[in-house]
């Protein structure tokens, strides 16, 4: 897994992905059209993905797509 990929793995569950820019460092909550369906499709993108079920307070902790990577990648890596 590299940081480039899953970012634009999150940025392809937004319905809107083509018309939005999104960084590792951009708290990911702030885009305009990012709603709880957004959320859910991204828990869900990351535990078909990456074999890794988010609860909600840890997915919820997260600021930034580096640190949901970061995340994800801990848990990953034991």
């Amino acid at each position: 897994m590299n940081k480039q990929e899953f970012l634009e793995n999150v940025k392809k569950q937004f319905m809107n992905a083509d018309d939005i820019s999104l960084s590792l460092d951009m708290n990911f909550r702030q885009i305009e059209s990012y709603d709880s369906l957004t959320g859910m499709t991204i828990m869900v993108m990351i535990k078909d993905m990456y074999g890794i079920d988010l609860s909600d307070s840890e997915y919820k902790s997260q600021k930034t797509v580096e640190d949901l990577f970061n995340l994800i990648e801990s848990k990953i890596n034991g």
